[in-house]
């Protein structure tokens, strides 16, 4: 075959030369005899000699005979040969000299060629300087291309081989050689050179006490490229901290752009700076719908880049693997492999993909599956690593108090609550004898299959109040199992425990207030009532994150339409993160308002059906009063300190039943005090903390609360 196509190289076929150049380049092959081409007399054959020779090893020994076609008088020829000497870099270097010359040539494709060319070949292309920074002020623009690109023949020529003033900006941003008129092209009329001044700015790290006011302005230029330019430096510079806290909100305004580019950069950006892009983790979640599959995949790479935050999101990851979009499917079992455990999680799913027609889709696939295996050897060897299988003798659900006061560690135990569910949940302990022995209780005193309903779903209900309570509670309780075949001694000697809202009797349990049945039947009766409240009026939760708590309460005060209506903050989670709760009318109110408050980072309307925590939740209260009152004689003082969310504080161990049970019932039409809680705890010497429970909402709230205390939290997943 290839002695067939070296046969055409030397015909008088024009289409026939042309198609044997790409042919014999895909396959590396007869770099020689494409070489004699460059000095054909028909334009197309050296243009597709020129351009065969990007792609093939040893290019460089032609690179004189390319260098002298950058000032051939055929558009196309200069464009190819322009562009595989810049693809060789450093390895044409020899040719510095002839091309400088070109950049005092009359016309601008010469020129733009020779500046495209100039930009990769090393420092001798800096000698040239002075003459790229003279090209700045070229406005001329080589127009020989566009009837082909507007008749759809060609694609349209990039303005850095049409431009000289776009090449030389290109060139001296490459070369690191700075230009006070950069900053100036920043006001061209022409949005192409606009855009290639920022990106070379970028790359020689221009001063960012001017520059990134200047960026900032420009994000909100008409040209999506150059909109698309100024989101990308922003977060080049965030990457190398040269950028002021409030950049990433300024950037993420972006993120409903009606431009794809500019979306995807916007994306891009926040991606890189860190902490500071942590706040638009949902509003980045929301990008896996949008129509551009450019936008989609660089929201998916994005979450995947955050840690542990962006692990919470796996499972709306995992939706993506069935796309119909093969780019997406991959983006999407990359990020899941990039997820650790969380992502491990959904093995199954990526597993399907192995066998996608798309072969990038496969190869991605096979790479994430590695990853769990990785992972999950890791986790094998390492010395601390205990099996999770326990003897077959049935551990107790709750936790047995410590046996001295003075044996305990500065160990606190966190619970999570509603909110913190998933499908798989309790997938990796189910087997545990402990946490077979909770599941068959469960299934008596539910009349369901629980374990059923966290692996299999449907998710929208386990989100349901009345199922996702109890599902829960149990995982709170399997996470402890794990904890204590991992680590005995904190399991058997912390100081304190503390829940956030549904997690409060998760932990009173671990305090031995009441046993495991008790403490099921006290949540299914909570979460039953606490849906059938929520559905008896309109009600929302919104997610207010950014916001002072002065400010806050005042637009909710704003959103009231009287003294009977509800709307309030329901959570203190962490410094300038609230849930605020209340009627359905008041809350779309808050939602419009916060959204344009100055310095809102997120307001968000939440999953849950009910205004938990307020006084919509009194008949809920008034049953769950009644059933505590009728448990009350099976009720037991804590045996270690207990962080209430109704007060912020602890309870100490032997506090009276019925004083516990006035804060438990409280805590349904009362504001849950959590980051108050985390404080006092911190306060009083809790050192190491374990979430025990899903997803690690609890961990990532604590990041905001004490950085300190945030690098010991340590997450029990389940």
């Amino acid at each position: 075959m290839a002695s067939e196509l070296v046969r055409h190289l030397g015909g008088d076929d024009v289409e026939a030369i042309v198609a044997s150049c790409k042919e014999l380049a895909s396959m590396n092959l007869e770099l020689a005899s494409i070489a004699k081409l460059l000095s054909h007399q028909e334009p197309r054959v050296k243009a597709a000699a020129a351009s065969a020779l990007q792609s093939m090893e040893g290019a460089e020994a032609y690179a004189a005979n390319l260098a002298q076609l950058v000032g051939d008088s055929d558009s196309y020829v200069r464009i190819a040969a322009a562009g595989t000497l810049n693809s060789l870099g450093t390895k044409a270097a020899s040719q510095v000299r002839v091309l400088g010359k070109f950049l005092g040539a009359s016309d601008p494709g010469t020129v733009a060629a020779a500046a495209h060319a100039l930009a990769t070949l090393g420092p001798d292309a800096a000698d040239f300087a002075p003459q790229l920074e003279a090209a700045l002020g070229n406005g001329a623009e080589d127009t020989s291309t566009h009837m082909l690109a507007a008749a759809g023949v060609l694609p349209k020529t990039p303005e850095v081989l049409r431009k000289p003033a776009c090449a030389a900006c290109k060139a001296l941003g490459n070369l690191g050689q700075s230009s006070g008129k950069l900053e100036e092209l920043l006001e061209s009329k022409d949005f192409e050179l606009r855009a290639c001044a920022i990106k070379a700015l970028t790359q020689m790290g221009a001063d960012s006490t001017r520059f990134e006011s200047k960026l900032i302005d420009l994000l909100k230029d008409p040209a999506p490229s150059v909109a698309s330019a100024a989101c990308a430096a922003l977060g080049a510079l965030s990457a190398n901290g040269k950028t002021s806290s409030s950049t990433a909100a300024t950037v993420a305004e972006l993120l409903t752009d009606p431009s794809p580019m500019v979306k995807a950069s916007a994306v891009e950006s926040l991606a890189q700076m860190g902490d500071e892009a942590e706040a638009f983790l949902e509003p980045l979640c929301r990008l896996f719908n949008d129509k551009s599959w450019t936008v989609r995949v660089a929201a998916v790479k994005a979450l995947a880049g955050c840690g542990e935050l962006g692990q919470m999101y796996a499972s709306e990851v995992c939706r993506l693997t069935t796309s119909t979009d093969a780019k997406t499917r991959a983006a999407a079992a990359n990020a899941l492999g990039q997820m650790g455990e969380r992502g491990a999680c959904f093995d199954e799913e990526v597993e399907l993909l192995l066998s996608d027609p798309d072969p990038f889709v496969a190869a991605e696939a096979k790479k994430a599956i590695q990853a769990f295996l990785d992972a999950k050897q890791e986790a094998l060897a390492a010395p601390n690593h205990l099996a999770i299988e326990t003897p077959e003798t049935p551990a107790p659900a709750a936790a047995a108090p410590p046996a001295k006061a003075d044996a305990t560690l500065p160990v606190g135990l966190l619970f999570p609550g509603q909110g913190s569910q998933y499908v798989k949940m309790l997938q990796e302990v189910q087997s545990m004898a402990s946490v077979k022995d909770m599941l068959a209780t469960a299934q008596k005193i539910l009349g369901y299959d629980v374990l059923k309903l966290c692996l299999e779903g449907p998710e929208d209900k386990l989100e349901q109040t009345k199922y996702c309570q109890p599902a829960m509670y149990i995982a709170g309780l399997a996470a402890l199992e794990l904890l204590k075949s991992e680590n005995p001694k904190a399991a058997a000697n912390f100081r304190a425990v503390a829940g956030l809202s549904l997690g409060e009797y998760t932990a009173l349990t671990v305090a031995g207030v009441f046993d495991f049945e008790t403490g099921l039947r006290l949540v299914k009766l909570r979460g039953e009532a606490m849906q059938e409240a929520a559905e008896a009026t309109p009600q929302k939760m919104i997610s207010v994150a950014g916001l002072s708590q002065q400010v806050v309460e005042k637009i909710c005060a704003e959103c009231r339409s009287g003294p009977e209506d509800v709307c309030q903050v329901a959570n203190f989670l962490f410094p300038n993160g609230f849930s605020c709760a209340g009627s359905a009318s008041s809350c779309d109110k808050l939602l419009e308002k916060a959204t344009k408050a100055d310095g809102c980072l997120q307001a968000k309307a939440l999953k849950t059906s009910g205004a938990f925590h307020t006084k919509c939740m009194l008949p809920a209260k008034e049953k769950l009063q009644s059933a505590l009152k009728e448990v009350e004689p099976k009720l037991r003082p804590p045996s270690c300190a207990v962080y209430m969310n109704v007060t912020g504080d602890k309870i100490l161990p032997g506090t009276p039943v019925p004083q516990i049970i006035e804060m438990m019932s409280d805590q349904l039409t009362s504001c849950v005090l959590w980051e108050p809680a985390m404080k006092a705890m911190i306060r009083d010497g809790i050192t190491d903390f374990y979430e025990c429970g899903p997803m690690k909402q609890l961990k990532a709230m604590m990041k905001r609360i004490d950085q300190p205390a945030w690098k010991t939290t340590q997450n029990i997943h389940v």
